[in-house]
């Protein structure tokens, strides 16, 4: 998955083509189509990463879809298609429908930019944030974030520039980072050298019974083994309000029937295995820029392994 010339920064997304939310299909395109032009527009050589975790029997694979729906950003495209039967060794929790982190894990592992940016569908970066990165200033062993500020849902996601962004009319929410773990929406935006992340072995695939604040634990995770976590003082905009917060009233207190599983820990440490990222599973090519994970029993981790379960760090903030 080398090329030539490495990209100063590869893009981690992931997801599957089960229009999750309504249309999950129509706002990834659009977000992907904003960025594309924001971060060509500013000269940053990037490239994307898409897992596709769990696809969905019987229908067209999401990255063959993103091909389709965006040329311009087909040359940077990378996709990897993850064995169904990969979800169900990893689950730990039949509620929770999609391992998001996990699928990130693989998309991190093979990403081969100097740095990794973990990011959602639906986020748009505008021009503060990815002028931030275009200055190419950013330092190994620090953990960039960036606040959030959430989107009023009934926007048109084909008509959205920086003058909607920035227009405080068009604005729902503001998810304020605090240090020193920044935890708030972090699955957002964590844009962290290569290295780094391979030396963190990614997010937390020790606890697998939940998605809800993995993204939180690896900001705690960071902070432990030395990294450091540093508030970009940009937003990154997200389209509507986040699922948690839109959805959370529809299950009992403490997410127990949710399909993001119940509220953890977030503050304990974990060491992953080695293979972390399905990275003993084989890698199929099966085209330009196209991969399959294929199914081997030899890539999974046991189903319960508590050794790798470090201390609490509660008495840092959350």
């Amino acid at each position: 998955m080398t090329g030539p010339r490495a990209p100063y920064v590869s893009i981690v997304y992931t997801g599957r083509n089960d229009d999750f939310g309504g249309d999950f299909n129509h706002r990834f395109v659009r977000a992907l189509q904003f960025n594309h032009a924001q971060l060509a527009g500013a000269g940053v050589r990037y490239d994307v990463v898409f897992v596709e975790w769990r696809p969905v029997p019987r229908k067209p694979l999401l990255g063959d879809l993103l091909r389709g729906e965006l040329p311009a950003i087909d040359p940077l495209l990378t996709t990897i298609e993850v064995d169904r039967r990969y979800h169900d060794a990893f689950s730990q929790n039949p509620r929770v429908p999609f391992l998001e982190f996990i699928a990130k894990n693989v998309g991190i592992r093979r990403a081969t930019g100097s740095y990794i940016l973990a990011t959602n569908s639906d986020i748009y970066l505008g021009r503060e944030i990815v002028g931030f990165i275009a200055q190419r200033m950013l330092r190994p062993m620090v953990l960039y974030r960036a606040t959030r500020v959430d989107l009023k849902s009934n926007l048109d996601p084909s008509a959205i520039d920086d003058s909607v962004l920035l227009d405080r009319r068009n604005q729902e929410r503001i998810n304020h980072l605090k240090p020193p773990a920044y935890t708030n929406a972090a699955g957002d935006f964590l844009l962290l050298d290569r290295f780094s992340y391979h030396a963190l072995r990614g997010f937390n695939e020790v606890f697998r019974a939940a998605k809800i604040h993995v993204d939180a634990n690896f900001c705690h995770h960071s902070l432990a083994s030395g990294v450091m976590l540093v508030d970009t003082g940009k937003p990154v905009y997200h389209f509507g309000e986040g699922t948690f917060h839109a959805r959370q009233s529809l299950y009992d207190a403490d997410g127990a029937d949710a399909p993001w599983g119940r509220r953890w820990h977030k503050t304990v440490t974990y060491r992953n295995r080695a293979g972390w990222g399905l990275g003993d599973a084989p890698l199929v090519p099966y085209g330009a820029r196209r991969f399959r994970l294929a199914f081997d029993e030899a890539a999974l981790p046991p189903l319960v392994d508590l050794r790798r379960v470090g201390s609490s760090l509660a008495s840092q903030p959350a």
